[in-house]
């Protein structure tokens, strides 16, 4: 050993340049389970700014989304509800039609158990001013419909021809103050002309205080008046108030809905020939 190191001196420089030698070829060695150092301390560094860009995107893609369903949810909820309109739209459209086929069809019975020539209109337009109570029809004299035909639907009377064009005609309702039919009370048999109020109701006049005129009595057309036939349904006795002349005054409730005349069956007059 003496020969081959000359002194100490050498021989701890000999030892710490095989130490440094092994320490450089250990850190060359690549090991697959861990690391360099300085790397991991990049990657420490990077990674929350990663998480927060990752999260970020995912956010925004995730927001997004949820716009654009809500979007072709709401489209979707939009065309569904204008169908569900069409639909409820046809649907009252189909209603009204067999609602007014069921009132024609009543007015063709009506028309068959009267027996007299007659023709059906529809009311197509109305005046209710000062107590003067109208209605304008779409038959007229090219339909053989003239002044002072009766009028009426399948509830009861409603009024007489008053004024004819072509194409349409003006019925007067027996609701008009100037209004004037001959009844007749049909369990007592006393008769009277009933006059309009301006309203759905109606009172006869000159009635003997000798006849009695029970509520709901039904009140029908005398014929003496000679525009309305004998027997149609005119309204129902309300009550009867006696009067200083005498007489009674009977209070009755037309039966035709004045208000809600849509069909009518307009009675063309009898031959006289």
């Amino acid at each position: 050993m003496k020969q081959l190191f000359q002194s100490r001196k050498e021989a701890v420089i000999v030892i710490v340049t095989l130490a440094a030698h092994l320490a450089l070829l250990s850190t060359q060695i690549p090991k697959a389970s861990s690391t360099p150092l300085l790397r991991n301390w990049a990657m420490e560094f990077v990674l929350p700014f990663l998480r927060g860009a990752v999260g970020g995107v995912s956010s925004l893609s995730g927001l997004w989304e949820d716009y654009v369903r809500l979007r072709v949810d709401k489209e979707e909820h939009e065309r569904l509800k204008s169908e569900v309109e069409d639909y409820r739209q046809t649907l009252l459209v189909y209603k009204e039609e067999v609602n007014r086929l069921k009132r024609l069809e009543v007015l063709d019975l009506v028309k068959a158990a009267l027996n007299r020539p007659s023709v059906a209109a529809n009311v197509i337009g109305g005046d209710d001013r000062m107590g003067y109570s109208s209605r304008v029809v779409d038959k007229g004299s090219s339909s053989g419909i003239s002044w002072d035909c009766p009028v009426i639907n399948s509830e009861g009377v409603v009024g007489r021809i008053v004024h004819v064009s072509r194409n349409s005609a003006v019925v007067q309702l027996i609701s008009d103050l100037d209004s004037g039919v001959g009844i007749l009370l049909e369990t007592s048999r006393a008769t009277g002309v009933l006059r309009g109020t301006g309203q759905q109701t109606a009172t006869i006049h000159y009635v003997p205080p000798s006849e009695e005129a029970a509520p709901g009595e039904r009140v029908i057309t005398s014929g003496l008046d000679r525009i309305y036939p004998k027997g149609l349904l005119v309204g129902n006795v309300l009550s009867a108030t006696s009067l200083q002349t005498g007489l009674q005054q009977v209070k009755v409730a037309i039966a035709a809905r004045m208000q809600k005349l849509e069909e009518v069956l307009i009675l063309k007059k009898e031959s006289t020939g």
